[in-house]
């Protein structure tokens, strides 16, 4: 019996000691592995496998150094040492020089000669040609002085667009702007901030500085579609309202940050349009919710970038000054636990007080416009916009006994829509709706929405043939998460075609992982991440599981709060959650441990009951010989 014990107890501490290995120190090992310094240890792959597309095919580099930036004093010295030169000026290659842009409000650094000089002609490596800046533009550069003059010209455009807008500009005038390499980070552009530069009514800015990509001339820029120069504009415009940003507050919310960033993209440059590429990943992907971190999945659900189209319906609802609003709010908020500030509550504070209007009532006009499409600036854009991607697709026939009713959970500010098919024989089409508070619906057929009845729940379409589509809108225009719908209908619906329905939770919060992001610091933490990618995939994806979020949703932010204040309770949190995050990471090796402890156990269980019996036994024998 000793021996079973001591071999579990073995297995345990085995366990333990891979635990300790593997989960040492991994905020250290998420950001040496995201700028390309991580060892490449087995156990190091495994933790950091499911993290692996989080910077993926990026296209800005801000998200990563700001998240850097932010969580510097929780990594060891050893990997501050390493990491030191990503947040520190770019060292340029060969002898770099500058020259400063022609408003003055820019100095761009460059060189002429290494891996970060501008390729103005095409050349020719190991026999293969690769084409220069000149043959995209016909700009007939001479010199990378030439381009880097045309960059600061660029910078100037974005410069005098937003100050004629009324934003504040940043807090360093001349601004640095570097040209590098960053076309093997697969980067346009990345801003990074230097340090804290409080001022009036900004207690939280930040000054910063720009690198962009030397030329735009490698393939991961689409350089026959859009040429360096037109790369060159949008990344600018794209940059430098980081810049911006960061000097309104240091502690901005990500998503919206790429949002805006992005939807500013068409503004300065309306010609360019390669914002439009974006919208579709967050259009059809089954999440659209619209403050998802930009930290997950970013181009599977369009991150920041594919949401800038919510600014447009914005500034077509109100005015564009609707978007600098926003970003004047949150200047003065104060940071909790130095974590970056929710941005849906500050856009909902702005719409009540100052455009008599909420988030909510916005949000859901805008799930009508992406059905509708009834967009109404830069009309001759409009066909770049994808249009609304159904959940599910069904096919109308005539009632035969036999009702589907379709039910979907929806997190907060989100939506989806179901489209229906008439089959022959099918006129008209009743639904009915079962829905929570949280839950908005619409209903249209091709294009012209339907009113519902005096309850708001039951929509009914009449003269229809089976050309007509009739699509319901379900969406969630709240800030609470899983609120659910269901609908019915008098015809008997066939799936024609249909997409997992899972949401993903909570950006501000660490994407919903409440207790975990409390205790890890971050919620770009692998272990967050690890947490929420098991829900995302295992929990939202069936009822009983979906009920379990909802109630941890619930239960868990007082909770959360309390961790995050104490070190001592982060630090008991984290030792807590270890046996979780590694049976996540390691199932079947957890398995057999509980099995063989179970197992042990049982065994345990029984050989005490038979000694006791067996005591028992002795002891009578005992008594009785006693008598005699």
């Amino acid at each position: 019996m000793n021996r079973i014990f001591t071999g579990i107890a073995l297995l345990i501490a085995t366990l333990l000691q891979l635990s300790a290995l593997a989960y040492g120190g991994p905020l250290d090992d998420y950001y040496l592995q995201q700028f390309g310094e991580a060892n490449s240890a087995q156990l190091q792959k495994a933790v950091l496998s499911v993290t692996a597309d989080v910077q993926g095919a990026a296209q800005c580099g801000m998200p990563i150094k700001k998240g850097l930036r932010r969580d510097w004093n929780l990594l060891e010295a050893s990997t501050q040492k390493v990491l030191a030169k990503q947040l520190a000026l770019p060292a340029l290659s060969g002898t770099p020089t500058s020259l400063t842009s022609s408003g003055g409000h820019f100095i761009i650094h460059y060189t002429t000669s290494g891996l970060d000089a501008p390729n103005i002609y095409d050349y020719t490596v190991d026999g293969v040609l690769y084409h220069g800046i000149n043959y995209y533009t016909g700009l007939n550069l001479t010199s990378a002085a030439d381009w880097a003059t045309i960059v600061g010209n660029a910078f100037e455009t974005a410069y005098t667009f937003y100050q004629n807008l009324g934003y504040h500009m940043p807090p360093t005038d001349p601004y640095d702007v570097y040209l590098g390499s960053l076309a093997d980070k697969k980067e346009y552009g990345e801003t990074t901030d230097i340090s804290k530069t409080p001022s009036s009514g900004f207690p939280y800015a930040s000054s910063s500085f720009i690198e962009i990509d030397k030329d735009f001339t490698n393939s991961i820029f689409h350089p026959t579609t859009y040429t360096p120069l037109q790369s060159l504009q949008i990344t600018s415009a794209h940059e430098f309202h980081h810049a911006i940003q960061y000097g309104y507050n240091y502690y901005f919310d990500i998503w919206y940050a790429e949002a805006t960033s992005t939807w500013f993209e068409d503004e300065v440059y309306p010609t360019v349009n390669q914002n439009y590429s974006y919208i579709a990943a967050w259009f059809q992907n089954s999440t659209r919710q619209l403050d998802l971190a930009v930290d997950s999945s970013a181009v599977s659900t369009g991150a920041g970038y594919g949401r800038w189209i919510f600014n447009r319906y914005m500034a077509e609802n109100h005015t564009t000054t609707v978007v600098r609003s926003f970003w004047e709010a949150l200047a003065p908020i104060a940071p909790t636990n130095g974590q970056d500030i929710p941005m849906a509550p500050v856009l909902d504070s702005v719409l009540s007080i100052s455009y008599n209007g909420t988030l909510s009532t916005d949000f859901f006009g805008f799930t009508k416009r992406v059905y509708t499409r009834d967009w109404q600036t830069h009309s001759n854009e409009k066909y770049l916009i994808p249009p609304y991607s159904p959940i599910t697709s069904f096919s109308v026939d005539p009632l035969n006994g036999t009702e589907m009713t379709p039910s979907i959970t929806l997190n907060h500010y989100s939506f989806a829509y179901y489209k229906f098919s008439p089959s022959s024989g099918v006129t008209s089409l009743s639904i009915s709706v079962n829905k929570g508070s949280g839950i908005q619906t619409a209903l249209f057929k091709n294009g012209s929405e339907i009113n519902a009845d005096a309850s708001g729940t039951s929509y009914v379409t009449n003269g229809l043939g089976t050309s007509d589509e009739v699509v319901l809108l379900i969406a969630n225009t709240t800030s609470t998460d899983g609120q659910s719908a269901s609908f019915s209908s008098d015809g008997k619906l066939v799936v024609l075609s249909s997409v997992p329905t899972t949401t993903t939770s909570k950006s501000g919060g660490g994407g919903g992982c409440f207790i975990a992001t409390a205790a890890y610091g971050s919620y770009l933490h692998p272990q967050v991440q690890l947490l929420r990618n098991f829900r995302d995939k295992y929990l939202l994806t069936n009822a009983p599981g979906r009920a379990f979020v909802a109630l941890y949703y619930r239960l868990s932010p007082p909770l959360a709060d309390v961790i995050a204040r104490h070190a001592v309770l982060r630090g008991i949190t984290r030792l807590a959650l270890t046996p979780i995050i590694f049976a996540v990471v390691y199932p079947l090796i957890s398995a057999v441990s509980l099995f063989l402890f179970i197992g042990g156990a049982m065994v345990f269980r029984l050989r005490r009951k038979k000694n006791a019996r067996s005591h028992a036994h002795s002891y009578s024998i005992h008594a009785t010989s006693s008598r005699f």
